[in-house]
């Protein structure tokens, strides 16, 4: 069990913008964690650390608690809890600390910063810091001095691509395979994670044509792709002088400006003008357009 004079309630927003807070020793700082923490994989905390606590060397220690209880308000002053980590300023003016939420990771470890071993519990969404005079001070001026507390998130290096696919009114999806730059992946609804940068997005199916998409994907951002899949099914239009009677198959085409859709296979189509008449036949195969042009030419010629 412990006490502490002041608990500060610190969130760290959607969008990654630091947040600062000024506590001073025996305070807690309780960081609050977005709701989705996909790219998260850290958090990083810089101490701006006061003159006079710098002169008193070792003075002031800092320490992580797991399951602290009961639940950490802004006017609650006593805990208890589990102290996981704990360190000192020393004779320090800053202090970065990098906190890993999940191991392995790729959090960066060099001299100007201190890596913490062991990973904070955040299942509530928080970590507990606590700030602690370590020597006594009967002047009162460690009590008094103010640490600026920096707080960032540390992100993973992948963006997310989220993919909705369409099928065409009224059908229900059919089977597809999703290529990301030549690699086959499986689509979820949670999206999938890749490297930030220029991707080639490939939706190959039996059921509809093929759809080729290109999209940038930017560290820590979600990219939102929706595909309308179109029928694999043969379409046909007729480009004909007004007054044509067409007929496909037999059947008199009621709207030749409507483009049609055919089965894959050979169709008939037959053209009615004043007193003359021109069949053709056509094969169509899937997933291809067709236009059918009928033309009527008119040559000019000089007389002797």
């Amino acid at each position: 069990m412990f006490k502490v004079k002041q608990t500060w309630m610190l969130s760290i927003p959607a969008d990654g913008t630091p947040q600062t807070v000024t506590a001073q020793a025996d305070d807690a700082i309780v960081i609050s964690l977005p709701e989705d923490t996909l790219f998260i994989e850290g958090v990083e905390i810089l101490f701006k650390v006061p003159q006079e606590v710098a002169q008193w060397m070792d003075s002031v220690s800092w320490s992580f608690y797991n399951g602290v209880k009961p639940e950490p308000t802004e006017n609650r002053t006593d805990y208890r809890g589990k102290r996981t980590t704990v360190g000192t300023f020393g004779d320090l003016l800053s202090l970065d600390l990098k906190v890993p939420l999940s191991k392995p990771n790729s959090i960066k470890q060099d001299a100007y910063s201190v890596y913490i071993d062991d990973i904070p519990d955040f299942k509530n969404g928080k970590i507990f810091l606590r700030l602690q005079q370590a020597v006594k001070d009967s002047s009162g001026i460690i009590g008094q001095a103010s640490f600026d507390i920096t707080v960032k998130p540390i992100y993973i290096n992948r963006g997310r691509l989220s993919i909705s696919l369409i099928p065409p009114e009224g059908e229900a999806l059919k089977d597809t395979e999703l290529f990301i730059d030549g690699q086959e992946m499986r689509h979820t609804p949670d999206g999938i994670l890749v490297t930030p940068g220029i991707h080639d997005i490939s939706i190959v199916s039996g059921s509809y044509r093929n759809e080729v998409r290109t999209v940038t994907v930017a560290q820590a951002k979600t990219v939102e792709l929706e595909v309308q899949l179109r029928d694999i099914t043969p379409t046909i239009r007729l480009a004909i002088p007004i007054g044509t009677q067409a007929y496909c198959d037999g059947t008199k085409v009621e709207d030749p400006k409507q483009a049609m859709k055919l089965p894959q296979g050979r169709h008939s189509f037959r053209f009615v003008l004043g007193g003359y008449e021109i069949s053709r036949q056509v094969d169509l195969v899937n997933g291809h357009n067709y236009t059918v042009a009928l033309n009527i030419d008119a040559s000019v010629s000089e007389d002797d």
